[in-house]
């Protein structure tokens, strides 16, 4: 009989498909940051309904850890039923059936898109990416809730209206890993021999037809998508895709679906067999398998193509890029017409694609053979034996503040020792990488370790390090980065313990919450996912507002009142601000600032005085002494005398409730999967912003440079918000927006702002891409931001001349850019960030490719203001016209936005108690610093975050106090 494309297919679910056509399944990524839908979406996949057989929905996350990309769309909680079932209608009332792909990523759910949480899979072993990180090994209990999820996904595709589920087992993630002999190696039943390996996939496949059948979901359809083979090794072979094939036939799910770059591809383990899989998998199915449909996916863009591949073997075809440039593909292809091949570059409004896809669709058509080449050469790479010169080498590393020496040791096969100065590097932040990537490096023989978390920069330098020493005892250290990480064992020990509180996060906040509860005789530990204590303090400038305070009276300032801070931060806040917080901060930072100086022996910059500040109209503002890294070496010796206990590389996994709403501890696992059930009477979440979040950013903020810690995950608001507690959030879409960052990799900045203090009181400009001054350089950073955000592209540029070029680049080295960036980055004029030097300032401009007749210009007019004393084009403060720019070689630095620090977050009242939706306080939370939304409104001014977060952190410690005083006399 002859097949042809517009034939109905008859399903074993009772079900049938109208013809052979299917829309594929392609990310998006444009979902809420929770994974609810949108109207984008489903805009998107209406316009491409109708005359396809079915469109199956991108892969749908059924735990919230576990998405493989930003964006995705979640099928993990009930509440995304009501959005899911208004895309199911729009696919259906065009005439396509609507299939929802439901998976989880594994260990591919890599930590930056799953709020920092450290991925599972079947076995600890790091998957064959740049830094993939080690995920944790599922117990059997984690494995047998993984079942349920995917069978409670599908109920809830059921009752969105669903015709059907896709069983997502390619592409590398979970099922996919669990069949897998690279990633799962383990020795209990699911894992080990092949048989024991498929029981997975065929578990979930029971639980997703029994859920069907509980449902009585009639005509239900059930596929299945598999990844033919595997290119690591050990790895999936054909033979072993068979089997599984093979033994989830005898379920009899409606359709199976390869997943592949081109339909007719052939083996890429096998480099000589040119044979097309489709005919491998015709030849070895079972009789039972040969009765369910197969689909093939790939490189079918015309008729013709969808022809050939039916000629192949296939029953069934997915089309991806016809469906993206052609919405109407079914239509055009049946009136026999071509399709093109590509998009115009203006199309994307018209064919209604959202922009992440927009941006991505590029990288769907890599080509697979250099895909391909990249794995062989790994493969290649793995296999190298490396033989040393023996002897010990000693070369002068990058650290995160200044050259590193080290000393590394070789034997004729071995590194055997590594020896590091630290003498100059970050008190207390680096430790951890002297200690433990030496061990692993050695142990593993391989640099392909992982960087110790929130010291990065020391860590690569530490890596960096000994891999030109080994290019220096004369091996590859490219072989060396290229051996797989070495299996971690995961410690299955739970520990239960107690304490009056346990605070969350050991940033300014949380430092100050621990220690004033110590000193209240609260039994108190502090968890920290990163391997020191300070956090984002630690690497700050270190400023802080300390009105009311001692110091500020002994600096010469006794007029300064709540009244007048509160109206300065609601003029700067956009008239946002929380007021019941501002005033909370306002009224307790006096008292606040003498506490830390006091108790906790944080010495503050005396010499140089209160800061002015255009924000402020009082002097409110003083540094810390030594700067961010200054307070924090004060905090740490503060935190070792009491009696805190303290979980460094300890995550916070969630909270513990009585089941009532109420917050009775959390549970926190270390690094080594040791698991903490701490009980206690209140938890203090001072776990930071989620500026490192993609997912909880606004489009606006997504759109700015980052230049936080890579820790700013938005942990705390992810444990509140869960169903249960339904914590409330407010202010979500603002950030600290500063304008003094250079772009030193995409998407991520480092802050020129010491540099642009300590030029600008002095000399230094402020101009735009045609040369000319745009605003006063010492106005307020607000005002400064809003003229740069007008510009045309977005950036500014600081222009000095030779002298404070020298001064500036002494200044931004506590921002970690050294002279040796500054250097590079000069150099490579046309590359990302934008720095300029020229003799003269003509050759300068022409560098820059601006007017050099506007520079020339705007420089004799601004030194004519100097020699004037008085700017008449934007009013510089009189102190600040004192030097004229002077002398070249002069210098351009690229200024664009910057973000690190959030002003969303939790709600929380006056006693810092964290709130519900309904306005109701949950027992036993309470949260402060950055993580509350709402004291700060649209900015915060300098100098405010600090003490905000060290006046909350120590409100929410006497606030606990107070509660368990109470519970205690009830008793």
């Amino acid at each position: 009989m002859l097949r042809t494309l517009f034939d109905e297919i008859p399903l074993s679910s009772g079900a049938s498909f109208k013809n052979r056509l299917f829309m594929s399944p392609m990310t998006t990524q444009s979902a809420f940051y929770d994974g609810e839908i949108t109207q984008q979406i489903i805009d998107y996949y209406a316009f491409r309904s109708g005359d396809a057989a079915a469109v199956i929905v991108e892969s749908c996350f059924i735990e919230d850890k576990g998405r493989g990309f930003p964006g995705a769309l979640g099928v993990d909680t009930d509440k995304k039923i009501t959005g899911l079932s208004e895309l199911a209608k729009a696919i259906k009332v065009k005439g396509s059936k609507a299939i929802m792909q439901i998976y989880h990523a594994g260990r591919m759910a890599w930590p930056e898109i799953n709020g920092g949480v450290t991925p599972i899979s079947a076995s600890p072993i790091a998957a064959l990416r740049p830094n993939a990180p080690v995920p944790r090994e599922m117990t059997e209990k984690q494995i047998l809730e993984m079942i349920t999820m995917f069978g409670d996904a599908t109920r809830r595709a059921i009752k969105a209206g669903f015709d059907g589920v896709e069983i997502h087992g390619a592409n590398t993630f979970l099922l996919q890993q669990f069949f897998s002999p690279h990633s799962n190696r383990r020795e209990d039943q699911w894992g080990g021999s092949r048989e024991k390996r498929a029981k997975f996939p065929l578990e979930v496949m029971r639980e997703v037809q029994r859920v069907v059948k509980e449902q009585n979901a009639e005509n239900f359809i059930i596929g299945y998508r598999f990844s033919p083979e595997e290119l690591e090794e050990p790895g999936i072979h054909f033979e072993d895709t068979m089997y599984l094939l093979n033994a989830l036939a005898e379920l009899q799910p409606d359709y199976f679906h390869f997943s592949m770059g081109a339909y007719t591809r052939p083996s890429i383990v096998d480099s000589s067999d040119s044979e097309p899989l489709i005919t491998k998998y015709l030849a070895q199915r079972s009789p039972i398998l040969a009765q369910i449909p197969i689909m093939g996916v790939g490189s079918i863009l015309q008729r013709t193509d969808a022809e050939e591949a039916l000629k192949l073997g296939y029953d069934l075809l997915a089309i991806g890029k016809g469906f993206l440039i052609e919405p109407n593909w079914v239509n055009l292809i049946k009136e026999n017409k071509e399709v093109i091949d590509y998009a115009h570059v203006n199309a994307q409004r018209k064919l209604l694609i959202p922009t992440p896809l927009w941006d991505f669709m590029a990288y769907m058509v890599i080509d697979p053979e250099e895909e391909k080449r990249k794995h062989e050469r790994l493969k290649e790479l793995q296999k190298v034996k490396l033989t040393f010169k023996p002897g010990t080498y000693t070369i002068d590393a990058k650290g995160h503040n200044s050259e590193l020496k080290m000393n590394v040791t070789f034997s004729e096969d071995r590194i055997e020792k590594i020896e590091a100065d630290q003498s100059n590097e970050s008190e207390g932040l680096s430790d951890q990488v002297f200690i433990r990537l030496p061990q692993q490096i050695i142990e593993g023989q391989t640099l392909n370790v992982d960087v110790i978390s929130g010291a990065s920069t020391s860590s690569q330098g530490l890596i960096d390090g000994v891999a030109e020493a080994v290019e220096l005892a004369g091996a590859s250290s490219e072989v060396l980065r290229a051996r797989p990480k070495p299996s971690v064992q995961w410690s299955q020990e739970i520990i239960e313990e107690s304490a009056d509180v346990v605070i969350v996060g050991s940033g300014a906040a949380g430092i100050a919450a621990a220690l004033r509860a110590n000193q209240m005789g609260l039994k108190t530990i502090l968890v920290e996912k990163l391997s020191f204590v300070g956090g984002a303090i630690s690497i700050s400038g270190g400023n802080q507002v300390v009105m009311g305070s001692k110091l500020q009276a002994e600096a010469g300032v006794i007029d300064d009142t709540v009244e007048c801070m509160m109206e300065d931060f609601l003029a700067n806040g956009s008239g946002l601000n929380v007021p019941e917080l501002l005033q909370t901060l306002a009224e307790n930072i006096g008292e606040t600032t003498d506490w830390v100086h006091e108790y906790m022996g944080v010495e503050y910059d005396m010499k140089n005085g209160l800061h002015t500040l255009a924000e402020y109209r009082k002097k409110r503002e003083l540094a810390y002494k030594d700067g961010g890294h200054g307070f924090a070496a004060s905090a740490r010796k503060a935190l070792e005398k009491s009696d805190v206990t303290i979980y460094l590389q300890t995550k916070a996994e969630s909270l513990l409730t009585n089941g009532e709403g109420k917050v009775i501890g959390l549970t926190a696992v270390e690094d080594t999967g040791k698991r903490h059930n701490i009980h206690a009477s209140a938890v203090i979440l001072t776990t930071g912003g989620y500026g490192n979040n993609p997912n909880l950013l606004s489009q606006k903020l997504n759109n700015i440079l980052f230049y936080g810690t890579k820790s700013s995950t938005g942990d705390g608001i992810l444990m509140a918000t869960t169903p249960e507690l339904n914590a409330a959030t407010r202010l979500m879409e603002y950030g600290k927006i500063y304008p003094n960052g250079v772009e030193v990799s995409q998407g991520y900045a480092k802050s020129t702002i010491g540099g642009n203090l300590a030029v600008l009181k002095r000399n230094g400009l402020l101009v735009n891409s045609s040369g000319n001054r745009v605003i006063n350089e010492r106005a307020s950073n607000k005002e400064i931001l809003e003229v740069l955000l007008q510009q045309t592209p977005q950036m500014l540029y600081l222009l000095m001349d030779a002298e404070h070029f020298e001064i500036f680049t002494e200044a931004v080295e506590e921002g970690g850019i050294t002279r040796e960036d500054l250097t590079r980055w000069i150099d490579n004029e046309n590359e990302a960030p934008q720095v300029f030097r020229g003799a003269t300032l003509q050759e300068l401009a022409e560098k820059a490719g601006m007017p050099y007749e506007s520079l020339v210009d705007t420089v004799a007019r601004y030194n004519g203001w100097v020699e004037k004393q008085k700017d008449e084009d934007f009013d510089r403060q009189l102190e600040f016209l004192q030097e004229r720019i002077g002398e070249g070689p002069y210098y351009l630095i690229e200024q664009k936005p910057r973000f690190a620090t959030t002003m969303g977050g939790l709600v929380a009242n006056h006693k810092l108690q964290v709130l519900n939706r309904d306005n109701r306080v949950i027992d036993g939370l309470y949260a402060a610093g950055e993580l509350v939304g709402g004291v700060m409104g649209s900015d915060s001014p300098s100098g405010a975050n600090n003490a905000w977060a060290l006046t909350s952190g120590k409100l929410a410690a006497e606030s606990v106090q107070k509660i368990i005083q109470v519970e205690y006399v009830m008793q």
